[in-house]
Order: structure tokens, then sequence, then C-alpha cells
């Protein structure tokens, strides 16, 4: 009998606390993303104007807790706007990122450095505007650096800071 209590009490901890994790108030993780990116392409003026989606995954590779748990993945779909000329680059995507859980958090990511050739890449700024279920009250920023691969694909390599508004 004495085995039962104490199995369920590790239980009803267990449970507590992962709840717990999940309502903590701020924190901080890393992750990578990985996508493909389909863009067209139209030259004006000496100025390229490229727009496009950005498709693929994201995986938390370290966390301090909350809604963005260590080692999980979650599904990426963004829309880009990018300007490139002699006087540099100016890059915002609008992203929704899905865990298999279908809550979702919400980024947005802009840079003014670098460029988008294979080899290329850049820093740059991305915020988290909100999101829904676990995520929903998400605030928060991120400063990231991508790499462009051949065939259409890129890594990007975030650090970020989150909390609860």
């Amino acid at each position: 009998m004495w085995g039962l209590v104490m199995c369920v009490v590790g239980v009803l901890f267990a449970a507590q606390t992962a709840l717990a994790d999940h309502e903590a108030n701020s924190g901080s993780f890393k992750a990578i993303l990985s996508a493909v990116t389909d863009f067209a392409a139209v030259e004006i003026m000496g100025t390229v104007v490229r727009v496009g989606t950005l498709d693929g995954t994201v995986t938390i590779t370290e966390s301090t807790g909350g809604p963005f748990e260590l080692n999980s993945s979650s599904t990426l779909a963004s829309a880009v706007y990018v300007k490139k000329s002699a006087t540099g680059i100016a890059l915002e995507a609008s992203g929704v990122i899905t865990d298999s859980a279908g809550d979702q958090w919400y980024n947005i990511a802009r840079r003014s450095a670098g460029d988008q050739s294979v080899g290329g890449g850049g820093t740059g700024r991305q915020e988290i505007p909100g999101g829904t279920g676990k995520y929903e009250g998400i605030i928060g920023s991120c400063e990231y650096y991508v790499d462009y691969l051949p065939d259409n694909k890129l890594v990007t390599y975030s650090t970020c800071q989150w909390k609860r508004n």
C-alpha cells in the first residue's frame, strides 16, 4: 500500500511540475530552423525585389523551460519580402510556427545585413508577438544568423528571450 501512495504522490508531483513549467512567466531558448525557399524576383531600377515563401521546421536546442520545450520540433510557414540594392538588403518575414499539439507562436524576422547567396547570410532580429494555446500571451525577441545553402535551402540559428504579457 505504501508503494502505491508513493507512486501516486510521484505522479502528482511530476504533473504539477510539468504544468508549472508551461506556466512560467519568462525564459530563454535557442532554436535551429531548417527551411526551403520559393521566391520570385523582379529587378527595378537597380533594386531586386524578391517575394515568396519559406517552409520548414524549427527545433528547440536549449531551453530554460516554459512552453518552448527542449528538443521539441515544430513546422514553419512564412511569407518573405526582400529588397536588395547597392545600398544593402531589407528583409522581412512573417511566420507561423505550429507544434505537434497544434499550438502556434508567431515570428516576424527582419534583417538589413548580409545577402541571400549560397554560402552567404547575415544576422538579424526576430520578434515573437504572441501565439495560441500554450503560447498565448507570449512576447519576445531573438537574435539570429542565417546561412544560405544550395537548392534554395537555409538554416538559421536563433537565441531568444521571452515573457508572458
